[in-house]
């Protein structure tokens, strides 16, 4: 592919034509010409099937890894990422390596920009660019004001890392919404690869042992739907402290922070499984509002003798119950303007008068 250096994304393929093809296209234009697409075929249906064949057939940057059978279990990421993510990193022949998830967007030069972060720093392993987010047809969503992403263009990785636990920063350094970090494909491998927790795998496993490069201008278009898989394995009642738990272990990821003392490393290993606590309390909450009770149940089989979840149980219910009324409110207002006849109901006129704030 020429003297420089060849950059592989991987992106998995099942079921979403639509934005298979908007998330191909745009890896496809990319201004930087040295890539290659690892599409790892996860059992796709025929549609999907026909078109990613037909793309590898027609353009030589494109391989696919084929899976027969989907990998995706409802008891967990594992097999997904395990066997799925790693098998398309095995084939991966870069210099450097990405997933993407199969409904994001990059921006024509977000290839190229990433690599200019590494050949300018040769102790860069890390970089990332900046999430703007689309709705599920695509359309650019409203930003507001600016609340993180506010670092260097280079900076140690684990003080990238360690800023992500402290909850009270005024500027937030780091923030994406899913796994957005590019690596030396080498060093990667290394570091032990793609783990179920991606993206805490990354930040805390292989981020902080090297620099880590930023280039804002770089855009990565995230879409928020009702289909994305995190919300799904939410409702499913995926437990974010279980597998935080067995990539500590699994990684000794508290040995490997020990370079940086071992008071460093202690706090990392007790405040990643404390957030992790926390998130999961919050889905255990969210769920219990919307009556998922078999989710609530795998949530709390995991956290009925933690401390952190009782600790935080009664301030995330009144926080979440809060969103859920605002959550609730257009569907609520909704239904009195499709039938009428509910306002005058006795007892509802209070819940309109609200609704209609």
């Amino acid at each position: 592919m020429g003297n420089k250096p060849v950059f592989s994304i991987i992106t998995l393929a099942y079921d979403r034509l639509a934005y298979s093809k908007e998330s191909l296209g745009a890896m496809l234009r990319q201004t930087y010409p040295y890539i290659e697409i690892i599409i790892v075929d996860n059992g796709a249906i025929p549609e999907v099937y026909e078109f990613i064949t037909e793309l590898e057939r027609k353009d030589s940057r494109v391989k696919i890894v084929h899976f027969k059978e989907n990998q995706y279990r409802d008891d967990g990421f594992e097999n997904l990422i395990k066997v799925c993510f790693n098998t398309g990193l095995k084939a991966a022949t870069g210099e450097f390596v990405w997933y993407q998830s199969d409904d994001d967007l990059i921006a024509d030069d977000y290839v190229e920009k990433m690599v200019a972060l590494f050949e300018s720093n040769p102790a860069c392993t890390s970089a990332a660019g900046y999430v703007k987010s689309i709705d599920a047809s695509g359309v650019l969503l409203p930003e507001g004001a600016r609340m993180s992403n506010y670092r260097p263009r280079y900076m140690p990785g684990h003080l990238l890392a360690l800023s992500t636990l402290d909850r009270f920063s005024p500027n937030i350094m780091f923030s994406a919404p899913g796994s957005i970090f590019v690596f030396r494909r080498e060093e990667f491998m290394r570091l032990g690869g793609y783990h179920t927790l991606i993206e805490r795998s990354h930040m805390f496993g292989v981020v902080p042992f090297g620099t880590t490069g930023f280039d804002e201008t770089a855009v990565l278009y995230w879409r928020r739907h009702e289909a994305q898989l995190n919300k799904y394995m939410n409702k499913k009642g995926f437990s974010g402290a279980k597998a935080t738990l067995a990539l500590l272990r699994d990684w000794d990821i508290e040995k490997r922070w020990e370079i940086f003392g071992k008071g460093v490393a202690r706090y990392v290993a007790k405040n990643l499984y404390r957030n992790a606590c926390e998130e999961d309390t919050s889905a255990f909450v969210i769920n219990l509002y919307f009556f998922r009770f078999k989710a609530c149940w795998c949530f709390l089989k995991e956290l009925w003798h933690n401390r952190y979840f009782w600790q935080k149980l009664p301030f995330i219910l009144l926080e979440e119950k809060r969103q859920f009324k605002y959550f609730l409110k257009p569907y609520i207002r909704g239904m009195f303007e499709s039938w009428i006849w509910l306002g005058n109901v006795p007892g509802l006129s209070g819940l309109k008068e609200k609704a209609f704030k």
